[in-house]
């Protein structure tokens, strides 16, 4: 196990936080192929009508994904504290308290996401003739939700001892039995969505497992034991205090592109298909820059936990380097081939039209939004998890509201609401930067007195 571990508070911060970011960059990736390979799929081998639909569900989907991920951030940011203080007896029940959370947290997800399904797509003007296959994808979907909301309490636990291999792994056979139960439902049994949300949640439950049984192997503080399951409720509230604001961050981010894709979706079948095929390829940008980010948590933790927090501007800094090139690298390569790329999704010219708008005002400041995670991850890891959704909320979801509500009923094209993107990002980056000056230099002065 020992090798899977990394002391982030010694030697050459950029090169560790470089080696750290890289497998969970490609984790990220697979995680992504799962709807990617979903809407792949189906519009290769169904119908623009059920692609979609299924692209209509994405932004309701990443809401609730993206809340329990920002959730188990707390037991990733908690954890990373005990190691770097080496509180073994406490890292143990942080261990316990995560995933007994995790399950019971995903048992009510699980009943309550199927049960609210069709309202909410009704509520996101999802169109009449795809809502029933929209509904049930997303039945589906988060009727087995839990398997992803426990994988990631786990590999949260993972990633803060520094091991972001055993999960690229695990993601990476998942990966391969999602492409697989893929084109079997759809292909040979002509499942269409409903095959294509099955194979993802098969899935999704054997990563799961395997996360689940890496820990129980572990023989550190990691080791997981089914009979000391239970909850320590001192942790606990240190986990909701970093985890719970969060999961709200990334949880009212994901209601304002579900205010978008309302809009969006007033644009017709192949506006929906269009901006969801660019939203897919986005996300495997995103992944590179998500993965500085989720470094950027863990580094600024154990630094703040081993009593360095000196080291958080050093992180902060190359974690804007990296998410730049990862924008230039990614972002690149799309952009020089955007038909080629898009045509894996779908060949309908009215399609690829669509695509191709969102993808050039997104790509070209994609960086942006993660100059702005970064920055919040920071702040999250020095303890300030609260400000950063404040931060979040006023900056994100302030603005978009504002402006779909003024600039863009004067101008309804979908440039004017693309353009909502990048100005958002730059406002909050901008406030959260200069937010992170003034609590680090608080946080630097307590620890001077303790040197």
């Amino acid at each position: 196990m020992r090798s899977y571990e990394m002391n982030m508070t010694e030697g050459s911060i950029g090169k560790k936080l470089l080696i750290y970011s890289v497998p969970l960059m490609l984790t990220g990736i697979l995680q992504l192929l799962y709807n990617a390979f979903d809407i792949i799929v189906l519009g290769q081998f169904s119908s623009t009508k059920a692609m979609a639909a299924v692209t209509s569900t994405s932004a309701l989907v990443s809401l609730f994904v993206n809340f329990f991920l920002g959730f188990s951030a707390g037991a990733s940011v908690i954890m990373a504290k005990f190691y770097g203080a080496r509180d073994h007896e406490r890292g143990q029940k942080c261990v316990h308290t995560a995933i007994l959370s995790s399950v019971i947290v995903g048992i009510i997800v699980s009943v309550l996401g199927a049960s609210l399904a069709t309202p909410l797509l009704r509520v996101m003007n999802t169109p009449e003739n795809m809502l029933d296959l929209a509904s049930l994808y997303v039945e589906i979907y988060l009727g087995g939700i839990i398997f992803n909301i426990i994988y990631n309490f786990g590999a949260a636990l993972l990633r803060a001892v520094g091991d972001t291999k055993r999960p690229l792994i695990f993601l990476t056979i998942a990966g391969v039995l999602n492409v697989c139960f893929n084109l079997l439902f759809v292909i040979v049994f002509k499942m269409d969505v409903a095959g294509v949300a099955l194979g993802t949640i098969i899935s999704e439950f054997v990563s799961a497992v395997l996360v689940i049984i890496t820990l129980m192997r572990s023989t550190n503080v990691l080791h997981l034991s089914l009979r000391k399951l239970r909850i320590d409720f001192s942790i606990l509230k240190d986990i909701f205090k970093i985890g719970i604001p969060a999961g709200i961050q990334s949880l009212v981010f994901s209601i304002s592109n579900v205010m978008i894709q309302s809009k969006i979706n007033l644009f017709g079948e192949n506006a929906i298909a269009g901006n969801g095929v660019a939203s897919s390829l986005e996300n495997f940008v995103y992944a590179g820059m998500n993965a500085v980010y989720q470094g950027t948590i863990t580094f600024t933790s154990q630094n703040l936990g081993a009593g360095k927090v000196k080291n958080a501007p050093k992180v902060l800094w190359y974690s804007y380097l990296y998410v730049f090139l990862a924008n230039l690298i990614f972002g690149g390569i799309i952009l020089l081939l955007p038909k080629f790329f898009i045509s894996i999704y779908n060949n309908d010219p009215n399609v690829i039209i669509y695509a191709k708008e969102r993808l050039i005002w997104m790509l070209l400041t994609y960086f942006i939004c993660g100059f702005m995670d970064c920055t919040s991850g920071a702040l999250r890891g020095l303890g300030y998890s609260t400000s950063s959704m404040i931060l979040t909320i006023l900056g994100i979801v302030g603005f978009r509201i504002t402006w779909i509500l003024t600039f863009f009923n004067y101008d309804t094209r979908l440039a004017n609401l693309y353009l909502s993107y990048p100005l958002s990002w730059l406002i909050t980056w901008v406030i959260e930067l200069a937010v992170f000056i003034v609590l680090y230099k608080r946080v630097r002065n307590i620890e001077k007195k303790y040197e």
